[in-house]
């Protein structure tokens, strides 16, 4: 660590951001272990904020939600402009009214009824870039496996999926920390009513056209639902999944003897996808807002605060996870990660994302051994993405498969 990280690291422990430029791949372990080692902590950044690093202690928030609420939303800060995000940013009744709509395209049957079209998806981006020899995973499959999942399960067309990319990178470049929504949300908004139109034009059958058909007391559902509802099945329906892929791959690539034992023993797939998951939070972290006073740890968290859930920090604690810094898919707890969530916020797309996951390994494995052929930079997106700008690798043609 460069001189400049650890001084970062230093003031970071102590006055924690998020969105602070110091804030990096490279200083966030260091920092969120140390956070983790003093437990409840207070930092002054945005007026104040907690921050809980400790697994019994983000389980604990995560579960109570009637004490850390989302209804003022989870993204923090954020900007004036930007509608909420469903059903995250919801208490219940909202919430279980949003997420019951939201069900139908992520259900277990649903996801089954995909997984020969995931397969087909994994294979069509995987076979030209084995039979070149190399290629970048993040820009070749990764993203565009993302978006095209999300496409076919929620109902996008062609030219909405070609866009979702920009859309959301431009959307976490301005969202947080007094940044204007009208940077990015008016763009946003007519892409996803577009698409709108497009349904309501023509039916197809698809969840989207669904949705958009869909009633409350009689009444179509609100505009600003949609939008919510809309925006989040194509921000989450892909981020995360691509980050963690990329993830997974990077950590294939570096390691043969794990590839070679994953072609082996097919059952360990969706172990080594969970594992990956803990590893490597795909998203470093969300916010609550306390409704009551309550103490944690022996800590006291007053009424109408701010609290800052840290689940990469959760997910490599020690007293749950030992040797947490190893990637072990013989864990045995690793799906007790949370960086799917947890309680009533638990993701929605758990099937889906698992199912994806094991889509791109069944199909690696019935191609050449494959190395890293080069750097991968890691960078946060909005202080909470953990992403990588490229993944090259090279397949080990005519040898092993």
């Amino acid at each position: 660590m460069t001189t400049e990280a650890a001084h970062d690291t230093d003031r970071l422990v102590t006055a924690f951001d998020h969105h602070d430029p110091g804030y990096t791949p490279e200083t966030a372990e260091r920092i969120n272990s140390e956070l983790r080692e003093r437990g409840v902590t207070w930092s002054p950044a945005y007026g104040g904020i907690w921050v809980l690093s400790r697994y019994a202690d983000v389980r604990a928030a995560l579960t109570d939600w009637r004490t850390f609420s989302s209804a003022r939303g989870v993204h923090f800060p954020r900007a004036e402009g930007m509608p909420m995000f469903s059903p995250i940013d919801y208490d219940p009744p909202q919430q279980t009214a949003i997420r019951e709509r939201m069900a139908a395209p992520v259900t277990r049957d649903a996801v089954g009824a995909l997984e020969p079209e995931l397969r087909r998806i994994a294979a069509r981006l995987l076979s030209p870039v084995a039979e070149r020899g190399h290629g970048d995973l993040m820009a070749e499959l990764a993203e565009p496996f993302a978006i095209e999942v999300l496409g076919v399960a929620f109902g996008l067309s062609e030219s909405c999926r070609s866009r979702i990319r920009e859309a959301t990178r431009t959307m976490w470049q301005y969202i947080s920390a007094d940044r204007d929504a009208s940077k990015f949300w008016p763009a946003f908004h007519a892409l996803l009513a577009e698409e709108m139109d497009r349904v309501r034009a023509e039916p197809d059958g698809s969840y989207l056209a669904r949705l958009t058909a869909m009633q409350q007391d009689g009444k179509p559902l609100p505009d600003e639902e949609l939008y919510s509802i809309i925006v989040s099945f194509c921000v989450a329906g892909h981020d995360n999944t691509m980050n963690s892929i990329s993830r997974l791959v990077h950590t294939l690539a570096g390691d043969p003897a794990l590839q070679r034992r994953l072609r082996s023993e097919p059952e360990l797939r969706p172990a080594a996808a969970e594992e990956a998951l803990r590893r490597w939070c795909p998203t470093d972290r969300f916010t609550r807002v306390t409704t009551r006073e309550v103490t944690i740890a022996g800590t006291v968290i007053p009424a109408g605060a701010r609290v800052v859930l840290l689940f990469d920090a959760a997910n490599r604690d020690p007293e749950k996870f030992p040797e947490p810094d190893v990637f072990d898919p013989d864990r045995g707890n690793s799906h007790h990660h949370l960086s799917l969530g947890h309680g009533i916020h638990h993701c929605m797309g758990v099937h889906l994302a698992r199912a994806e996951f094991v889509a791109v390994l069944d199909e690696l494995a019935r191609l050449p051994l494959f190395v890293l052929d080069g750097p991968s930079e890691l960078h946060f997106e909005n202080g909470r993405h953990i992403m990588f700008d490229q993944v090259p690798v090279r397949f080990r043609t005519g040898e092993e498969r």
